[in-house]
C-alpha cells in the first residue's frame, strides 16, 4: 500500500485536500471521488491530483459519469444548516475564542469549526455564505494590533 496525497479540484481551485494510502493511484483518487469510478483525466473541470511523493509522480483523474455524492446546496436554505453538530477537541482546549473560528477561503465569512454542520457548509464548492438567523448570537472579537 502507497500514502498519496490526492485534491480534488473545481476549474483551477482546490476544494479538498488529503492522504489517502491504497494500491495504486487510480484506487486512491476513487476513494476520494467516494468510490465512483474514475479515469484519466481528459480536460474536465472536476478533477482530482493524485501525487506518489515517494516516486515523485503526478497523476490525473476526473469522475467516470455524474457526480453521485449528495449535493449539500441542496440539503440546506442558507440560513439553515439544522442544529449544530458539535465536533470534540482534540489537544488542549483553546483559550482564545477567536481560534475556534477561520476565514472560508471562497465566501470570506468566518466559521466556527465547533460547528460541523457549518464545516460541511463551506466545503462545497460555489457555495454561498450562510446568513445568520435572527437569533444568533454574533461574537466580536478584538481587533490584533
Amino acid at each position: 500500500m502507497t500514502k498519496y496525497q490526492v485534491e480534488e479540484i473545481y476549474s483551477n481551485t482546490v476544494v479538498s485536500s488529503g492522504t489517502v494510502v491504497e494500491s495504486d493511484p487510480m484506487q486512491a483518487a476513487g476513494a476520494a471521488a467516494g468510490q465512483q469510478r474514475v479515469s484519466p483525466r481528459a480536460l474536465q473541470d472536476h478533477w482530482f491530483r493524485v501525487v506518489d511523493e515517494e516516486k515523485a509522480t503526478v497523476y490525473e483523474y476526473s469522475l467516470v459519469g455524474p457526480d453521485e455524492r449528495p449535493d449539500l446546496l441542496e440539503w440546506s436554505e442558507h440560513s439553515d444548516v439544522g442544529p449544530p453538530i458539535h465536533g470534540k477537541v482534540h489537544g488542549p482546549e483553546l483559550t482564545n475564542e477567536g481560534d475556534h473560528f477561520y476565514n472560508c477561503p471562497a465566501c470570506g465569512q468566518p466559521v466556527d469549526q465547533r460547528d460541523l454542520g457549518q464545516v460541511f457548509w463551506h466545503e462545497v464548492p460555489g457555495h454561498e455564505p450562510l446568513e445568520p438567523k435572527p437569533e444568533a448570537k454574533v461574537i466580536q472579537f478584538p481587533k490584533r494590533k
